[in-house]
Parts: C-alpha cells; structure tokens; sequence
C-alpha cells in the first residue's frame, strides 16, 4: 500500500494511550468480524439459493467486516464519537447479519428457537448505518460546530433514533415516511459538506471533503429503491454493497489526510482487509447468482464461486492496496505526478516566491509533514510544522552543494526507502530552484551595489563640483572683475591678474579631465587597462607624484573587470597622494594562478590614523570589487606605510569574458 509504514520500535509522538482505547478497539474489531464472518459461513452452509435477503446480509456481514477496521483503527488512537458510531455501525451491521442467518441454522441444523436474534436482521442495522451518513458527516472536522451544523447533527441524531425505534418495535409496518426523511437529510448532509469543501482554503482538506461529499450522496441515493416498490430490493443491497468501498473510503480520506483530533497517519492492514472482504464477498455474491442461473444447481454454484474467491483474492489485494493508498497518500505512490506538480511551479509568475511553492508541492505530493529548504545555514523555504523523524538531503547543482533539504515524515509515520529514493530524485527539481532563486537573490544585490557605486560617483561629482570647480568659477569671476579694475589705472597689475587666472584655469582644466578619466577613462575601451594605467602614471608624473608601475602581461579582460580595476588604482593613487604626505607610489597589476586579477597599491607615508572612519572612495572601491565576486583589503605596508590590495575574478558570474585586453 505504501512504505509509509509505522515501525515498532518507533515512539508514537500522536495521542497519549489515555486518547485511545486499544483494548476497546481490539473488543471492537473482533466482535464485528465474528458475527460477521459467521453470518458468511452459517449462511453458506444452511441456505440452498441466493435471493434478496442474502444480498441484504452480505451488505450487513461487509459493513461489519468493513467498519470493523476502520473502527478498530480509530478506536486505538482517539476515542472520539465518530469512532464510536463506526463501532456501532460494524456490530450492528453484524448482529443483522447473523440474525439474518441464524434462521437457516434453525430449520437445518435444528438449532434454539430465538426471536430476539432473529430480530437483529430488521434492526440491528439500522443505527450504525443510517448514523453513517446523516450524523458522522457533521462530525467529522476539526473545530466548533455553527449553528446550522448544530441543527443538522441534531436531525440525523432524531431520526436515527426514531428509525432505530420503529424497526424494533413495529418491524412489519411500512418505513417508507422516516425512509423518505433519512434520504433528504442525507442529501442536505452531502449538501453541506459540498459547501463546506468549496470554501476550504486547504487544497488537501477540498479534495478529502469532496471524497466524503460523494460517499454521504451514494449512501443517501441507495436507499430510494425502497421507497417505491416497483422497484426491485435488491437494487438497494447491490448499491449498498458497492458504496460500502466508497464511503469507507471517503471517511479514511477525511480523518487521515485532515489528521482529525490528532491521529496519526499509520493506516493498519486490516483497513485493507476490510475493503478486500468487500470485495470478495462480492465476487461470491456474482459468481453463485451467475452459475446459479446458468446451471440451476446450487452446490455448482457453491464451489464455482469459492474458485472465484480463491483466484481473485491476491489480485483484488492488490488492487485495495493501490487504491486505499492513493486515496490516503496521494501522489506519495506515483512520483511522476509529484514531478509534474512540482514542475508547473516554475511557471509561477513571481520566480521569488518559486521555492514556497515547489517545497508546498513536494510536502503535498508525498505526504510529508514538513519540508524546510536551507542555503547557507540560512532557511530560504519552509512549510508545515516538523515532527520528530527526520531526513536530511543535501542539494546539490552542477556539482556543487548549494542548499540542504530537511523533510520529516507525518507523526508515528517513517520514511521508507522507496519515498527516501522519490524525495531524492525530487530535490534535483528544488536545486534547480535554488540556484534560480539564488541567481535572481544575487542579481537584485549587485543591482543593488551597482545603484550604490553609480549613487557614490555622482557624490564624488558633486562634491568635485560643489566644492572644487563651483568655489572657483566664483573666485574667477571676482578676478575677472578685479583685471576688468585695474586694466586703465595699472596695466601690469591686470597682465599679472590674467596670467594667474590663465594658470588656475589650466589647473582647473587639468582637474575635470582627471576627473572624468577616473569615473571611465577611454583608453580602457581604445588600449586596454595596461595602457590606460600608464596614461593615468604619466598624469600623476605631471603633478609630481611619481607612480611606479608594475603591469604584467594581462589575458583579455570583461569591461567591468577592466574599469573596476582602473577605478581602484585611480582612487588608492589618489588617497596616497592627498593623506600619505610621500610623493611615491607602488602599483602592480597581475593575474595569479587561480585566474584572479590581483591590484595592490603600496607607499611608505603616514599610514592609516587610528579609528580612521571608512571615506567614499574605499567604500566605492570594495563594492567595485564586491560586485564582481571580489574584494578589498586596506592595511600596512611595511612600519607604517599603506597597502591597498583588491582581488578581481576574471570571469566573475553574470559577466561574459572577452572585452579589453
């Protein structure tokens, strides 16, 4: 059914023993399955053919049989109401069923005279199985009844007990009137429990809600043969024989895929049985009528069906197994539906929330009662709250582990091989997510860093500007008017004032234009980054700071690799030459082995001040480097000189190799 099992040596994290009744539960399970089982075997034995009254026992021997187990199951964990009227329902349909045949055994084999078990036929059936379906549907859920249910749970209780009444004590009137209300509240129960499913915001819960919608219909449609009797009766005993699977079915859904009042998930063989009982009893049923009618000999058709039974059996069990745990389990048995679950996740149309959505898929899909994706000892996606058996899978893409998937498995449940192998295939899905999810967590941070550099440039321009170029334009214009003063009275005077203003001009000039070479200097794109390097040394030789440059021959290198390293050799020569008081530097550019661009600008001036505060241009340095994988590390250069070092990845992600050399 599914290696979703509960092992014995596992501790049970769901209900204490004082939630469940084991012993109860086994009482339960016994006595329904001895009644039932030998209403089969005494009615095999004593009766010659096969009419409606038999019909009508074995749908009261499979719901013994059947609601048997299911009781037994929920008995052991919660002694809750619905619990309790399943055991109602498996013994009574039981003590019908013996009732039923303990008539034959009377004229056969001569056994006692009893009118109070023959009695058990006409009603013993009665409360369980019209409980069934008017009363356990309100009570099925996992919080307060409303008003409106209170009213429904109260006129499924009424009516159960007065059909209950009238079958005890009038067993030969006419049902047909309390029939007819049992048919329409039983409608009205489907009715609300459709509504009830439509407005469940647990995808899970809708579709265990519509299961029981449909079983409370059946149950309720299989009781309308009665109330007209042109109708033959035992239309009503092939229906309900049929929707016994279904609804038990239906309630198996709801209780185990809802974890109703806290029962665990372990589903026991005998609910299997159960349904497998079912269905062989039916077989035995088909078999005896078809040779029945084909030979006309009863014996024949005795042994002809008990052939059936026996060549049918390991095949109708495996059929129940696959279906009880495809009802209960879901795509847990057919991974490939939870591969494509999970792969029309990547069709959400917002890609950072793909990870909710493919750990949401794959708990859903393999029934599992938490999924947690971690990166970088980081929880990127979680959902459901974990129990206490867990598994850890690393995630792994291209190679490389990027993330860690932590699932566990529902309480008093273990994982088995076969769900550890489909989770593991799965994860090649949630790794392609990570690295997607990543990639995209990486592109909105070096968008972020990029705006932050470009944000920082402007700064430095305005600052240049605001402080540098503007303070002097205003100087300028008050010597043009002072040249403009003395230009009659003192000739000299105003060629002295002109030559002074022509010389801070030609400084002025020569400042905009460092600067713009240092925002994006166009020898990198006509030259490559060695030339622009020894265009910017001749530059600073100019001003008299001298530049040592050391450039080793460099491979091809990406624009932004180029320009981000020109940027920080321009703002390290830049910071020696303003706060090292020397008038010389040391430059070198090189590509070590690992195939990272290595910059260091060293100079024997003062050094770093002591709890000197990070400026603009070291920040706008690291995130330079930052952005391309890389970083920047100040310190000291020998006793007390500075030493600026950045390292560069020549092929850093999302930057495609091939630009300036």
């Amino acid at each position: 059914m599914s290696d979703l099992v509960a092992p014995a040596a596992l501790p049970d994290p769901a209900p204490t023993p004082a939630d469940g009744a084991p012993r109860t539960a086994r009482v339960v399970v016994l006595a329904a399955w001895m009644l039932g089982i030998s209403a089969i075997v005494v009615y095999a034995l004593t009766t010659p053919r096969i009419g409606a009254d038999s019909l009508f026992l074995f749908v009261d021997a499979s719901v013994a049989l059947v609601y048997g187990a299911v009781a037994g199951v929920l008995l052991t964990r919660r002694q809750h109401p619905v619990a309790w009227l399943l055991a109602v329902a498996a013994i009574g349909g039981g003590m019908a069923a013996f009732g039923g045949a303990y008539r034959g055994a009377e004229a056969v084999w001569g056994w006692p005279q009893v009118s109070a078990v023959e009695s058990w036929f006409s009603w013993a059936w009665v409360p369980g199985t019209i409980a069934l379906f008017i009363v356990v549907p309100w009570l099925m859920r996992d919080r307060a009844l409303g008003p409106w249910s209170r009213v429904g749970l109260a006129l499924g209780v009424v009516t159960t007990l007065a059909l209950t009444v009238e079958r005890m004590v009038f067993p030969m009137s006419d049902p047909r009137v309390l029939l007819g209300v049992v048919v329409v509240l039983g409608l009205i129960t489907a009715s609300a429990v459709a509504w009830r499913a439509r407005h469940e915001p647990v995808v899970r819960d809708r579709v265990a809600l519509g299961w029981l919608t449909l079983g409370v219909a059946v149950m309720a449609l299989s009781f309308v043969p009665l109330l007209w009797y042109a109708i033959p009766p035992w239309t009503m005993a092939v229906l309900h024989l049929v929707c016994q699977v279904l609804f038990s079915g239906a309630i198996l859904v709801v209780v185990l895929r809802q974890q109703l009042w806290g029962i665990d998930l372990a589903v026991s063989r005998a609910l299997v049985a159960g349904i497998l009982a079912v269905l062989l009893v039916g077989a035995y049923v088909v078999a005896v009528l078809g040779v029945q009618e084909a030979v006309g000999d009863t014996q024949t058709s005795q042994v002809a069906a008990a052939v059936v039974v026996v060549l049918a059996a390991p095949f109708l069990r495996q059929w129940a197994g696959r279906r009880v745990g495809s009802l209960v389990y879901g795509e847990a048995l057919e991974p490939h539906r939870a591969v494509s679950a999970m792969g029309a996740g990547f069709a959400s149309d917002d890609e950072r929330a793909l990870l909710d959505v493919l750990v949401a898929q794959l708990a859903s899909s393999m029934r599992l009662q938490s999924v947690a994706l971690t990166s970088g000892g980081a929880t990127v996606a979680s959902y459901g709250v974990p129990s206490s058996n867990v598994l850890e899978l690393p995630v792994v893409h291209r190679g490389q582990e990027i993330g860690v998937l932590v699932v566990t498995a529902p309480p008093g449940e273990w994982l088995g091989a076969r769900t550890v192998k489909a989770v593991e295939d799965l994860s090649d899905l949630l790794a392609a997510g990570l690295a997607l999810t990543l990639a995209l967590r990486e592109a909105d941070a070096a968008r972020e860093r990029l705006t932050n550099a470009r944000l920082q440039e402007r700064k430095v321009i305005r600052r240049e500007l605001h402080d540098g170029l503007g303070p002097w334009l205003a100087g300028l214009r008050l010597g043009m008017q002072g040249v403009r003063n003395a230009v009659r009275p003192d000739p000299d005077l105003a060629e002295s004032l002109l030559d002074s203003l022509s010389g801070e001009l030609d400084q002025r000039i020569a400042d905009v234009r460092t600067l713009s070479h240092s925002l994006l200097p166009p020898a990198i794109e006509q030259l490559g980054l060695a030339a622009a390097l020894q265009e910017l040394a001749a530059r600073w030789e100019q001003t008299g700071m001298r530049v040592r440059l050391r450039c080793a021959p460099l491979p091809t290198l990406s624009a932004p690799v180029a320009a981000a390293a020109y940027a920080i050799v321009s703002e390290s020569v830049t910071n020696a030459t303003k706060h090292s008081g020397v008038d010389t530097c040391a430059v070198t550019v090189e590509v070590d082995h690992h195939g990272v661009l290595r910059v260091e600008c060293t100079d024997d001036g003062a050094g770093l001040a002591p709890g000197a505060r990070e400026g603009v241009g070291l920040r706008a340095m690291a995130e330079r480097a930052s952005e391309l994988g890389g970083e920047v590390v100040v310190g000291t250069h020998g006793t007390r000189g500075t030493r600026v070092s950045a390292l560069i990845p020549l092929e850093p992600a999302g930057v495609t190799a091939g630009g300036v050399a």
